[in-house]
């Protein structure tokens, strides 16, 4: 692999990163820094990846990133930060960045990340899409800088711009609206209608009339014409949220929507035109519904043209935290408290519960915990009961099966230590042994399905995808690894 890459950072640990790894591709490293600098090293190398730290003194910042995108479209751009940002995330990704990386770097996943961007640019044949860099209304603010959140953001930042219909899953109390809202705050069609339909939520006789509208005197009580929220919502960005409940009568005319563009209000013979991009979301498992013939499969496939899977709060042990001082700081002058800081023995007792209602229940924990607060300290004894008592979750009891397993991957270890070629490989060896095994156990348990096994893995079906081709396991109609 040959080629330049160009590291805009004055940062010199990171230049020293880049330095080993561009060496390791067989890859020229250009270091710059200033603006003239960076103009000239663009202009005389031809950079085939930038690699832009946006968080260091006297480097290009995210204020004029849009600036650089505009100057040079077509320059394959990763970011360097030091934390994980929503509306960065979603920006950088926007504005046509291949990748947001977050410091400190590890050099394997860099070296991999470089490799990754230099085919990227090589295969790049037409301009990377770009918006004027007129200010943005600003989108819901979603708190989060775990790993599986950070994902989130790139692919709101990805699929955002793109008008193609998204379909977003995750637990109840995840967020799933917020995500829709940042879709839509950072597309095209921004400054359109936004509206939000729960399927769940509107009596199964009224949801068409309320998707679609209604002539008068269609039904008994239909005293006028109703205009519906696809006609409301032409041009804009229409959110259905809880998309499993939708009947299935209904859900065969917003197939024919989403085919066409075209309807026809209760009541009326003649055919209305309406063009809508659509957000879904559920927390069904809509494979299952298709099986049990409640979901039409072909409804399924045209809302699901991308999808974004949002991680439970359980598995976002660092936003848990993020997310209980911000709900503080949120309604402190609500409730009129002067919360200031956690008592040593509350972040642990809210990191020992499992949050079954994820976000939306810690909402309401911090706003219960408050109504009984005094003083400027959250104490323990504020908390509910039963996060109060939560007790840390028990290990599963060792059964001979998992002892036989612990067994066979002694030997393997043993097997490794063998080879003296492997020494100083042992870890990295084992943890990818170790990682082969537990996903295609439950790539079999799913039957091959990405969205399930991610689920019992505890990780984004993006995670799930980069680690099984990292170890090249393929899903066919079996299991199988290279």
């Amino acid at each position: 692999m040959d080629g330049r890459v160009l590291l805009i950072s004055v940062d010199f640990h990171v230049q020293k990163q880049v330095q080993k790894a561009c060496a390791q591709l067989n890859l020229t490293a250009v270091i710059a820094c200033g603006d003239e600098e960076i103009s000239q090293a663009i202009a005389a190398r031809s950079p085939d990846v930038v690699l832009l730290d946006v968080h260091q003194p006297g480097a290009v910042t995210m204020t004029t990133f849009a600036e650089f995108r505009r100057r040079w479209p077509r320059l394959c751009t990763i970011l360097l930060a030091e934390h994980a940002r929503s509306n960065q995330a979603i920006d950088a990704m926007k504005h046509g960045a291949i990748d947001y990386l977050l410091k400190p770097l590890q050099d394997n996943e860099l070296v991999n990340h470089l490799a990754a961007a230099r085919s990227i640019s090589r295969d790049m044949n037409v301009p990377t899409v770009y918006e004027k860099d007129e200010l943005e209304r600003p989108a819901d603010h979603i708190i989060g800088q775990s790993p599986g959140m950070h994902e989130v953001f790139k692919l709101i930042g990805l699929l955002a711009a793109r008008d193609v219909n998204v379909l977003i899953t995750g637990e109840s109390g995840t967020g799933k609206e917020l995500v829709a809202k940042a879709l839509y705050q950072h597309s095209r069609r921004k400054d359109q209608p936004f509206l939000a339909v729960n399927c769940a939520a509107i009596p199964e006789t009224l949801l068409e009339s309320e998707l679609f509208g209604h002539e008068k005197g269609a039904f008994t009580g239909a005293d006028i014409r109703r205009i519906g929220k696809f006609e409301q919502c032409d041009g804009g960005t229409l959110f259905l949220d809880e998309i499993g409940d939708l009947p299935l009568a209904t859900q065969a005319k917003l197939l024919r929507v989403l085919q066409d563009g075209s309807f026809q209000r209760l009541g009326s013979a003649e055919t209305v035109r309406s063009d809508v991009r659509i957000l879904a979301a559920t927390n069904q498992p809509l494979e299952t519904l298709i099986t049990e013939r409640r979901f039409r499969q072909d409804l399924y496939y045209r809302l699901k043209v991308t999808s974004i899977d949002l991680p439970p709060l359980r598995d976002r042990e660092v936003d848990v935290v993020l997310l209980a001082h911000h709900f503080v700081r949120r309604f402190n002058p609500q409730f009129g408290t002067h919360i200031r800081r956690f008592a040593p023995e509350v972040l642990p007792a809210l990191l020992s519960y499992p949050w079954p209602g994820n976000v939306r229940e810690l909402e309401n924990v911090i706003k219960a915990s408050l109504v009984v607060s005094r003083g400027n300290v959250f104490l323990l004894d504020f908390l509910p009961e039963s996060v109060r008592t939560a007790a840390p979750a028990a290990p599963p009891p060792v059964v001979e099966e998992d002892q036989a397993r612990s067994e066979t991957l002694r030997r393997s270890c043993r097997r490794l230590l063998a080879h003296k070629s492997l020494h100083g490989k042992i870890h990295r060896r084992i943890i990818e042994l170790a990682e082969r095994e537990v996903i295609q156990a439950c790539l079999e348990e799913t039957s091959g399905q990405l969205a399930p096994a991610a689920r019992l893995l505890g990780i984004t079906r993006t995670t799930l995808r980069k680690k099984m081709a990292a170890l090249g396991i393929h899903v066919r109609t079996s299991i199988s690894h290279d």
